[in-house]
């Protein structure tokens, strides 16, 4: 690799990183000043509605959001536009299929703890399913990531935030986020749009269908790895509802550490396919080595930081302890390799339906855990359940990389060392 192409990785991995890193303060920023004008109790409403909308989300940007980077990245550029708006018609009719699904779901298990509020949060946070942000990154434009979806995101929460601070009304935040949120997906789309190729709505309702076939994989895959991540706090509000803003404190730091985690992941799906053959499996081979190293010191780190900070964060109110920290520190590394090793080495090497099979595999040992878990040992039994059902899905992936390289082997395939 020369010098010339690791100063470019290390440009996007910067221009990356600043959208992560705006989204990431801002959100942090965002904890203690929701807490101190509307209360713990309303944050943890707010965290359901989220919840919800991660998990509906899926649905919407099926399978695109998870794919969709290595899709763009391998296609000629005059065909990325066309791409993206045919997506976006599909993604536009699923969001009418889900977002009435969701917001029932997130009413009922909020039950008397404001319904409205978790309704209201759902939808804002829903929309961004509409986004482009998975384009962009494919496209390796981040400074269109950043001024069209990462800007329009922040600034609604800034925003909201300020409304907040003024009228102590939680609808007025939610409200602001949701009309930012919505200008952003708005935004992505007449910049694609306005391409000098010229991609051309199609709204009918077969074709829009038919194309959601060719994403099997990639909304399999999407599906069951939110549904095991974000179903946890959706089953603790059911089952333990004092446990609500606990636990959606511990997990908030995993969401911000899996979201810094990002630009790394972002570089490397744009980096890792090519179409000599044996570069791109010295690059899976290299990624997947250091992949488990990086995880384990991250881990650790958020096992040991999240204690303190959810103290600082929540101004004395939410105090998240070891038994909580340490697995969804477990969590986050095991989700890091996944990360690095499903969405960035799998797919170049063919292994879609492995990935999909991964997820499958996680979902099915993790929600009978989490639920066994909620019910027994309280919000530190869902999080190891968490941390069990990840791990396998990091082994997994892992294991077929291995075997990926074991069969070239056999057959004598150039793979450097």
């Amino acid at each position: 690799m020369g010098q010339r192409t690791v100063l470019r990785h290390f440009q996007r991995l910067g221009a990356f990183g600043a959208s992560v890193v705006i989204t990431t303060v801002v959100g942090v920023l965002a904890i203690p000043v929701v807490i101190t004008h509307a209360g713990s109790a309303t944050w943890g409403v707010i965290a359901l509605g989220q919840s919800a909308a991660l998990l509906f989300g899926v649905l919407v940007s099926f399978g695109w959001g998870t794919v969709g980077p290595a899709m763009v990245a391998g296609m000629p550029a005059e065909q990325r536009p066309q791409m993206y708006v045919d997506s976006l018609v599909s993604r536009f009719y699923l969001f009418i299929v889900a977002a009435p699904l969701a917001a029932l779901t997130v009413w009922l298990i909020a039950g008397s703890s404001s319904p409205s509020v978790a309704v209201l949060a759902c939808m804002a946070y829903l929309l961004p399913f509409l986004g482009a942000s998975w384009y962009f990154v494919g496209d390796a434009r981040p400074g269109r990531l950043l001024v069209f979806d990462t800007l329009p995101v922040t600034l609604g929460t800034l925003f909201g935030l300020g409304g907040l601070i003024l009228t102590a009304d939680v609808y007025v935040y939610l409200s602001i986020q949701l009309g930012m949120n919505l200008l952003a997906v708005l935004a992505s789309g007449l910049l694609i749009r306005r391409s000098a190729f010229g991609p051309r709505f199609d709204f009918r309702l077969g074709r829009a269908l038919r194309r959601l076939g060719g994403q099997r994989h990639g909304v399999i895959t999407a599906a069951t790895s939110s549904l095991y991540v974000n179903t946890p706090l959706l089953v603790v509000g059911a089952a333990i509802p004092a446990a609500v803003p606990l636990y959606a404190m511990a997990e908030k730091f995993f969401k911000y550490g899996l979201t810094a985690v990002g630009p790394v992941v972002q570089v490397l799906q744009g980096s890792i396919a090519d179409p000599d053959r044996a570069r791109q499996d010295a690059r899976v081979r290299t990624a997947a080595k250091l992949a488990p190293f990086g995880a384990l010191v991250s881990a650790l780190a958020m096992a040991v930081c999240i204690p303190w900070a959810s103290i600082l964060l929540s101004q004395g109110e939410i105090t998240v302890g070891f038994d909580l920290s340490v697995p969804m520190g477990v969590v986050f590394g095991a989700v890091a390799v996944s990360q690095v090793v499903g969405l960035a080495c799998l797919i170049p090497i063919g292994e879609g339906k492995a990935l999909a099979v991964s997820t499958v595999l996680g979902a099915a040992v993790g929600i009978p855990l989490i639920i066994t878990g909620a019910l027994t040992l309280g919000a530190a039994g869902v999080a190891w359940a968490v941390a069990v059902s990840e791990m396998a899905v990091a082994a997994y992936q892992l294991r077929v990389v291995h075997t990926y390289f074991r069969r070239s082997a056999r057959r004598g395939d150039s793979v450097p060392q």
